[in-house]
């Protein structure tokens, strides 16, 4: 039982340093998600949930790292579909670059304490996410705006930016207008 409320109060302090993030960032979408507004709504994640976002809360997933960004596109492919590589009808995709600034953010990818470490331990295996959005409800309602987490990929780190929390305009396509451009010349 000490575990686990060193845990909590590990948290709280965690939550309590949060600080602010502002950067490029990466996703990578099919053809369907094309629409640089779909890429950002989070709908997706408001309708079904995902690691560190709980079902109801829209949420924008990105990557750090150009190279996690497609590790997570083939990850999600094998888990639905038991493939790990891109059949031809999910291309053409695209990665975005995506501008995001927010003022509370965690970054679970640190060192962090044992007690805390031992926490997030189930939050950051594959599978289930349910531990995962326990945690984040904790956060979230903490007004927390973003949370850097290690990828279920083995290597690299993802982000999930909470939209109504970080609020209009934190989470934007770096660049909108040249994306629109070149679907609107692309159209038959």
């Amino acid at each position: 039982m000490r575990s686990g409320r060193a845990a909590k109060a590990q948290l709280a302090e965690l939550i309590s340093r949060a600080v602010p993030l502002e950067g490029n960032f990466y996703r990578s979408v099919a053809f369907r998600h094309f629409h640089p507004d779909d890429v950002v709504s989070g709908e997706g994640t408001r309708l079904h949930g995902g690691r560190f976002v709980p079902l109801g809360i829209a949420a924008v997933y990105a990557s750090l790292e150009e190279e996690t960004a497609l590790r997570e596109a083939n990850a999600r492919k094998r888990l639905l579909r038991g493939r790990g590589h891109v059949e031809l009808r999910d291309y053409p995709r695209m990665t975005y670059i995506l501008r995001i600034a927010t003022r509370r953010n965690l970054d679970l990818s640190i060192a962090l304490l044992p007690e805390l470490q031992s926490m997030l331990a189930p939050a950051l295996r594959r599978g289930d996410h349910a531990a995962s959005q326990a945690l984040a409800g904790i956060w979230i309602g903490a007004g927390i705006e973003s949370v850097v987490f290690p990828s279920a990929t083995g290597s690299g780190r993802n982000i999930a930016v909470y939209l109504a929390n970080a609020g209009k305009g934190s989470v934007k396509v770096h660049n909108r207008a040249a994306v629109l451009a070149a679907l609107q010349r692309s159209k038959p």
